[in-house]
């Protein structure tokens, strides 16, 4: 084989093997949505987060209707294995955990896709093989009710969770596994075996963490999230928070699975969720935007503190890590 054609062959297999990296251009993007005319998420992100995504999608696109489907992380997993197996072929785009959607990647059910507006964004919020983008990032810390717990008195790291003053005092909400995974990672099995030794009462979702706070169920609630706390203390709640570190934090993503059956669309929206705009009505919603020329309140609240962002490999221990926290907190 000649030197020149060695070259031709090897430039075109280059290309060939890149080939699922490219994005099109938005022009195309567009031209390609307007034939699909539908889009169809997958996501675990709240419903009224979803409906305000697509409101303000619609009014810039509004040649494509707009569905979705949402639910806990691990059964949205589920859901999407059980369908991809069954080559049922409904969803054109995921936006769940990063975790979650690692998962998904290390069981080959998604397809290569860097976004154009994926370059403005740093390297630890995008997947080395092109599978997802981070859009925002949700940081765990610790509420408190402030009319029972002044904040000079409430914990200031997290020894200080181990004080004899919050036995029986604290609630933990069993879905945050990210936050419990990290926290036996760094502090390990034996400082989460006293802190279980403390009786904290284990409750089930953030929303219902935060309500049995305001109320004064319990004094103090371990991992709840930064914008859930302050946007109860806006509304007048007697609920504060402080900020343990180093904070756990993880970030949610946009990927695509290995058949969207409008592939245009799915990247379109991808493209403006992870624009300035779309970044934007992240904000406005409350999640911590990850473009930094968005100014972002919950933001400022998280650079205040050193951060850890939770393995995104997570996954790959998940049962191990519900065991373990079934063992210690059930």
């Amino acid at each position: 084989m000649s030197r020149a054609l060695y070259l031709i062959l090897a430039v075109a297999l280059v290309c060939w093997t890149q080939a699922p990296l490219l994005a099109q251009t938005q022009e195309q993007l567009i031209a390609g949505a307007k034939k699909e005319g539908k889009l169809v998420v997958y996501a675990s992100a709240t419903a009224p987060q979803l409906q305000m995504y697509f409101t303000a999608f619609n009014k810039r696109y509004p040649f494509i209707k707009t569905e979705f489907f949402r639910t806990g992380k691990q059964k949205l997993v589920s859901k999407i294995l059980f369908e991809e197996q069954a080559k049922q072929h409904i969803a054109d785009l995921i936006h769940t955990s990063v975790i979650e959607t690692n998962i998904l990647k290390k069981r080959g059910v998604l397809s290569r896709h860097v976004p154009l507006e994926s370059a403005s964004y740093p390297a630890q919020y995008k997947d080395p093989e092109g599978f997802w983008t981070s859009v925002y990032a949700s940081g765990t810390l610790l509420g408190f009710n402030s009319r029972q717990v002044k904040r000079a008195e409430a914990p200031k790291v997290y020894e200080d969770l181990l004080n004899p003053r919050w036995k029986g005092g604290l609630a933990i909400d069993t879905n945050k596994i990210e936050w419990f995974a990290m926290l036996l990672k760094i502090k390990g099995r034996s400082f989460m075996e006293k802190l279980a030794a403390q009786s904290p009462s284990p409750r089930d979702g953030n929303t219902l963490v935060l309500q049995l706070l305001a109320a004064g169920e319990f004094p103090g609630a371990t991992g709840v999230y930064e914008y859930s706390v302050e946007d109860l203390k806006s509304r007048g709640a007697p609920v504060d928070w402080i900020g343990l570190e180093p904070v756990i934090t993880y970030t949610v993503a946009v990927s695509l699975p290995s058949q969207p059956p409008r592939p245009f669309a799915a990247k379109l929206f991808i493209e403006w969720l992870l624009s300035k705009e779309g970044q934007e009505v992240i904000n406005q919603y409350g999640r911590v935007p990850i473009r930094d020329d968005v100014e972002s309140k919950y933001g400022k609240i998280l650079k205040q503190h050193k951060l850890l962002m939770t393995d995104v490999d997570l996954g790959q221990r998940e049962v191990e890590v519900n065991e373990t926290f079934r063992k210690l907190f059930r």
